[in-house]
């Protein structure tokens, strides 16, 4: 998301911030910092920032200034676990907002909260009860790809509209004509891709993905 100047009142905005500095404080803190040493991984994490900053900046608009783009959580977290992701998701936001002039520079703490915290959070939650309460099988892990990208598109989509219709005025058939629907197609081609690109990862570069284990997988434990 790429929220312009003048929509969301400055309270919002303000805590929006603070829950996004305390999240990133708090990923600073957990990171595992071995990974950005490590060349390979470090190769991994700047390919995967270069690809969603691109992915951001192919946004598509919704309203004169509105902006939606691809998320790309869901594959990020199963590549560097949440901690690492959230920091590679927050730094592609900031990227475009402050290099590529998307979205409002007071309202990025607001595009981080809402478009990298709370879909992380959703992504990390779905990961943890797949991989707790399901088989441990290769298809689940997919499968978890998938529906997670589906989620976290739509628990973005509950708090951006709700958003929009309490506090900028908007009627609910107009965030459904301009905004839901497009999120909708979104998600499902994003769904489509981030479990196109988990597959080959599997098959070909397994070691790029921190929450996936060949012995274990295979082993179906």
């Amino acid at each position: 998301m790429h929220m312009p100047s003048g929509i969301m009142p400055d309270w919002l905005l303000w805590l929006c911030s603070a829950v996004a500095l305390l999240a990133l404080i708090v990923a600073l803190w957990r990171v595992d910092y071995r990974k950005l040493v490590n060349l390979e991984q470090g190769m991994f994490i700047g390919a995967a920032y270069g690809f969603l900053t691109w992915i951001y900046a192919m946004s598509a608009g919704v309203t004169p200034g509105l902006t939606v783009h691809f998320l790309g959580v869901m594959l990020t977290v199963m590549m560097f676990g949440p901690w690492l992701a959230l920091l590679v998701l927050a730094a592609a936001q900031s990227t475009a907002t402050f290099f590529m002039g998307f979205g409002a520079i007071e309202a990025l703490g607001f595009n981080i909260a809402l478009c990298a915290v709370l879909p992380v959070v959703v992504a990390a939650l779905i990961h943890l009860f797949c991989y707790y309460k399901l088989p441990r099988t290769f298809p689940v892990y997919i499968f978890q790809v998938g529906i997670g990208d589906l989620l976290c598109m739509a628990a973005v989509n509950m708090a951006i509209t709700t958003c929009l219709m309490n506090y900028a005025g908007y009627m609910s058939d107009k965030i459904i004509d301009e905004f839901t629907i497009v999120l909708v197609v979104m998600g499902g081609m994003e769904a489509t891709i981030s479990t196109m690109l988990a597959c080959l990862l599997i098959f070909f570069l397994p070691q790029s993905l921190t929450t996936f284990s060949d012995q274990e997988y295979l082993d179906g434990k």
